[in-house]
C-alpha cells in the first residue's frame, strides 16, 4: 500500500537529502518513473507531451468560489471587483494575475498565482485578507478547482440524502450542503459527512458546521470500508439519494501542491492502494438508494485507480450499475474521456499485458481487475462517460470523476468486500448521547417565555450531549430528517457532531433567563422572536461593531433608551433583518456576541472600509504562525534528542490535514467537537 496518503507517520517526510515541505530547500520536481509511466499510458496526444511536463512543475493556482446560496452573493462579488480586481488591473503589474471567473462554474474564480505568492504579494496582501476573512465564516470557500466538480455532477436538491464517505478536509461537503440550500434555507434533506480519522473529523465539523452554520449535517467518524447500515425510525435500513465516494488515492494529480511526491512516486502507489479504492466504491454503492447517483473520483490520473476500479464495480454490479455521460454536464470544462485500455505497470517499471503474464509472487498485489476490461465488456461499460482532467488544459490539478447511477439492488459477495481500509480500534469510550428536549421541557418554557418564541418552532429538535439529568451548557438544533438519523443511529455509529449552536447557557445567576442567544443559530432562530429584539439605526450599529472596547455604553446610543426597556441578558439587534447581531446588555452597556470575523463582514455589508482592522487580523494571524512553527521546531529537537519518541510533528501528520483548501483550519479538542465550548460568537471583552 501506498504510504503518501495512508501511513500517517511517513506521510511528508522526506529522505536525508533535506527535501521538506517547509521550503528550505526546493524540490527538484522531476520523477523518472512518472514521466515514463504516463508517457506509456498515453491518454492526451504526443504533441502535448512538453506542455504536460512544464505545468506539472509549476505550483498550482489559487482557486476560491463564493458560496452559492449566500445570501449577499452578488454583494461579495461586487465589493471583490470594485474593491480588489479593478486595482489590481490597474497596477498594471504583470507578475500579477487577476483572479478570473471559472467558464465551467459562475461564481468560483482562479488566479494563476499560487496561494503563496497571493499571500506575500504587496498588491494581493488586500485581497488575501478579504478571502481568510470570509472563509472563516462559510462566505467563501478556498479549494482546488477540480475539487468543485463532483458535487456539480451530483447536484442535491433541498430534500436529499446525502452521503459523502471519505469527506474531510470538508470542502466538497460543504458545497454540497451549499446546494441544498440555494432553493430552500431550511431543507428537509440532510448530509452525513463521515471520515475514518477522529482528528480530521474535528476538522470536518468545523468546515462543515462552524462556517456553514446548518441544521442539516452530522459528521461520523467510521470506516468507510466497515460502514454501518444506517437505520431509521422505522427499523428500516436507510439508503441515500446521493453519494460522493472521493477515496483515498496516491495523489499523483497533486503534485502541484504536494511537491513531496515526486520524490516518492512510483506505479506501486496505484497498485497498492487500488483493493482499498475498491472496497471503499462498494460500500459506496451498497448505500446507494435504486434511482439515487454516486460519484466516485480522484485526485489521481492514474488508470488503476480510476478506470480499473469503475470497470470492476460495473462488473460485480451485473448490471446493477450504469454510468452516466458526465461531459454533457459541464461543457466548458475541458475533459479528457476516458479509456478502456491502460497499461498495467509494476514498480519494477515492468509491463505486464495481461494477468496471466504477472509472476506468482506478484499476483497478490496486482491483482486481475487492476487489468483493462475485454472488448466485450468495454462495449457495454462505457468508461469514456468518466472524465479525467489533466493539469495542461486549464491550468489545475490532475483528477478523475464518474458519475454513476444504481439501476436495481447490488449484492456484493463477502469475499470482493473484504478489505479494511485502517487497522480499527475498538472504542474504549461510548460517545456522549444526543439528548433532545421532550415536550414541555421546563427549560424551554422558560426559553420561550423570555424571548417570545412562536409555537411553530420545532423546540423539539434541540438537544444537548448531556444524560438527560445532567446540567446541559449548550443547545443545538437540527432539522427533522437529522433528528432522526440522530436518534436511530448513536446507539451503534460514532457520530461527532450535529447541527447548529443555538443557545448557551448564562453563567451570571441574576439573569432572567438561563439560556442566551447564539450568533451561530440566530438566521434559523430570528423569524420566530418577538422578545428581546430591538432595530436600530445604520448610525448605532456601526458604534456597537467598531468600538474599541467592545462594551457600548448605553449612552452612546440612538436607541440606547430602547435598549434599556428590554430585560438585560441577550438582545438581537438588527438594520435589516436579513443580519441579526446578538448582542449582551446590562444597565449600562451593549456587547455584540460575535466573532472578529463576522464583525468584519457586517461592517463590510455596511459599506465600510475594513482595511485596518483586517492588516491588524493578518499580523496577528502571522504571529500565531510563527509562534506555531517555533513549537514545532522545539518539538522536534526535543523528539531528536530523545525527550520525546512518539512525538507526532506537524510534518508526520497526514497530507491532507496540512494543506487544508478551506483555509486556516486547525483542530478542535474532543471535548469542542462534540459539545462546541468554544465559540467564534464569544465577546472580545467580558460581559456588560
Amino acid at each position: 500500500m501506498g504510504k503518501k496518503f495512508i501511513n500517517k507517520k511517513h506521510a511528508n517526510r522526506s529522505k536525508s537529502n533535506g527535501n521538506r515541505r517547509d521550503g528550505f530547500t526546493p524540490v527538484e520536481k522531476t520523477n523518472e518513473k512518472y514521466w515514463a509511466f504516463y508517457k506509456a499510458q498515453a491518454l492526451f496526444p504526443e504533441e502535448e507531451w512538453d506542455d504536460f511536463q512544464a505545468v506539472v512543475r509549476r505550483d498550482l493556482p489559487s482557486a476560491f468560489r463564493v458560496q452559492g446560496c449566500h445570501k449577499d452573493r452578488q454583494t461579495l462579488i461586487a465589493e471583490m471587483e470594485k474593491r480588489f480586481f479593478t486595482k489590481i488591473r490597474a497596477a498594471g503589474d504583470a507578475s500579477v494575475f487577476v483572479p478570473e471567473e471559472l467558464p465551467w462554474y459562475p461564481g468560483a474564480y482562479q488566479t494563476r498565482m499560487s496561494r503563496t505568492e497571493v499571500r506575500s504579494h504587496p498588491i494581493l496582501a488586500q485581497l488575501h485578507n478579504f478571502l481568510v476573512t470570509e472563509a472563516e465564516l462559510g462566505s467563501i470557500s478556498r479549494q482546488e478547482a477540480v475539487s468543485m466538480i463532483p458535487p456539480l455532477l451530483l447536484n442535491p436538491a433541498k430534500d436529499h440524502f446525502v452521503l459523502d464517505l471519505c469527506a474531510a478536509p470538508g470542502s466538497k461537503t460543504m458545497q454540497l450542503i451549499e446546494m441544498m440550500h440555494e432553493e430552500d434555507p431550511n431543507p428537509t434533506g440532510m448530509v452525513i459527512a463521515n471520515d475514518v480519522d477522529k482528528k480530521r473529523c474535528y476538522m470536518l465539523v468545523r468546515q462543515t458546521l462552524k462556517r456553514m452554520k446548518n441544521a442539516n449535517t452530522a459528521v461520523i467518524n467510521e470506516d468507510a470500508t466497515q460502514l454501518p447500515d444506517f437505520k431509521w425510525k422505522d427499523g428500516s435500513t436507510r439508503k441515500f439519494d446521493r453519494v460522493l465516494c472521493d477515496v483515498i488515492c496516491s495523489g499523483d494529480g497533486t503534485v502541484r501542491k504536494n511537491p513531496d511526491i515526486w520524490e516518492k512516486w512510483s506505479p506501486q502507489e496505484g497498485i497498492g492502494i487500488h483493493k482499498l479504492q475498491l472496497s471503499i466504491a462498494r460500500r459506496a454503492v451498497e448505500q446507494l438508494a435504486v434511482g439515487g447517483r454516486m460519484v466516485y473520483s480522484t485526485c489521481s490520473m492514474n488508470p488503476m485507480e480510476d478506470e480499473a476500479v469503475v470497470a470492476q464495480l460495473l462488473r460485480e454490479a451485473k448490471g446493477g450499475l450504469r454510468l452516466i455521460d458526465a461531459h454533457p454536464m459541464l461543457p466548458k470544462l475541458k475533459a479528457l474521456r476516458g479509456v478502456n485500455k491502460w497499461k498495467v505497470i509494476s514498480k519494477a517499471m515492468v509491463e505486464y499485458p495481461t494477468h496471466a503474464d504477472v509472476p506468482e509472487e506478484l499476483q497478490r498485489p496486482i491483482v486481475k481487475s487492476l487489468f483493462p476490461p475485454t472488448e466485450e465488456e468495454a462495449a457495454t461499460m462505457n468508461l469514456p462517460y468518466t472524465m479525467r482532467i489533466v493539469p495542461h488544459h486549464q491550468d489545475t490539478g490532475g483528477f478523475f470523476v464518474a458519475l454513476l447511477e444504481k439501476v436495481s439492488e447490488v449484492e456484493f459477495t463477502r469475499e470482493n468486500s473484504n478489505v479494511k481500509g485502517a487497522v480499527w480500534r475498538k472504542k474504549f469510550f461510548k460517545d456522549d448521547p444526543f439528548t433532545f428536549l421532550k415536550e414541555d421541557d421546563e427549560r424551554w418554557f422558560d426559553i420561550r417565555n423570555h424571548y417570545g418564541i412562536s409555537d411553530t418552532f420545532h423546540y423539539q429538535n434541540l438537544f444537548n450531549r448531556m444524560l438527560e439529568d445532567q446540567n446541559s451548557r449548550q443547545l443545538f438544533y437540527v432539522n427533522d430528517a437529522v433528528k432522526e438519523f440522530l436518534k436511530a443511529n448513536m446507539a451503534h455509529i460514532s457520530i461527532i457532531n450535529a447541527g447548529m449552536r443555538m443557545f448557551g447557557r448564562n453563567e451570571n445567576k441574576v439573569e432572567q433567563v438561563k439560556f442566551r442567544v447564539s450568533q451561530e443559530g440566530i438566521g434559523a432562530l430570528f423569524p420566530y422572536l418577538s422578545k428581546q429584539v430591538l432595530q436600530i439605526s445604520r448610525k448605532d450599529m456601526l458604534t456597537i461593531l467598531r468600538h474599541e472596547g467592545n462594551l457600548v455604553p448605553m449612552e452612546e446610543l440612538e436607541a440606547g433608551e430602547a435598549m434599556r426597556k428590554n430585560l438585560s441578558g441577550s438582545l438581537v439587534v438588527y438594520v435589516d433583518r436579513d443580519d441579526p447581531v446578538c448582542t449582551w446588555i446590562g444597565q449600562k452597556t451593549c456587547a455584540p456576541y460575535v466573532g472578529k470575523e463576522e464583525k468584519v463582514h457586517l461592517l463590510r455589508l455596511l459599506g465600510e472600509d475594513t482595511e485596518v482592522i483586517e492588516d491588524l487580523m493578518r499580523n496577528n494571524r502571522r504571529a500565531k504562525a510563527v509562534a506555531d512553527r517555533n513549537a514545532v521546531d522545539e518539538e522536534r529537537a526535543r523528539a531528536k534528542n530523545g525527550e520525546n519518541d512518539d512525538a507526532e510533528t506537524a510534518e508526520e501528520a497526514p497530507a491532507e490535514v496540512q494543506d487544508d483548501d478551506e483555509g486556516s483550519g486547525g483542530y478542535r479538542t474532543d471535548d469542542e467537537g462534540k459539545k462546541g465550548e468554544a465559540s467564534s460568537d464569544e465577546p472580545d471583552a467580558k460581559r456588560a
